[in-house]
C-alpha cells in the first residue's frame, strides 16, 4: 500500500488517480527490468520509487490536447 508520498499530491502532479496508476506502473515496470538489482526483487520498492520520481517531476504523463 502507498503511503508515501500521498495519493493526493500525485494526483496534483499527474492530474487523475487513472493517471497515476499508469504513470508510476509503467515506471515500476521499466525499473524492475533495467535495475533488479537495486531493488532486491521487491515490486514495492520499485513503486515507491517511481512514485517519488512522479512528485519530484522527474517523470511526467502524456498530456492530452
Amino acid at each position: 500500500m502507498l503511503f508515501t508520498p500521498p495519493i493526493d499530491l500525485l494526483v496534483k502532479q499527474a492530474g487523475c488517480r487513472y493517471a497515476v496508476a499508469v504513470i508510476v506502473g509503467a515506471r515500476a515496470k521499466d525499473l524492475g527490468n533495467k535495475i533488479p538489482a537495486m531493488l532486491n526483487g521487491s515490486a514495492n520498492l520499485a513503486i515507491d520509487y517511481a512514485a517519488n520520481e512522479l512528485l519530484r517531476g522527474d517523470i511526467i504523463g502524456v498530456q492530452s490536447k
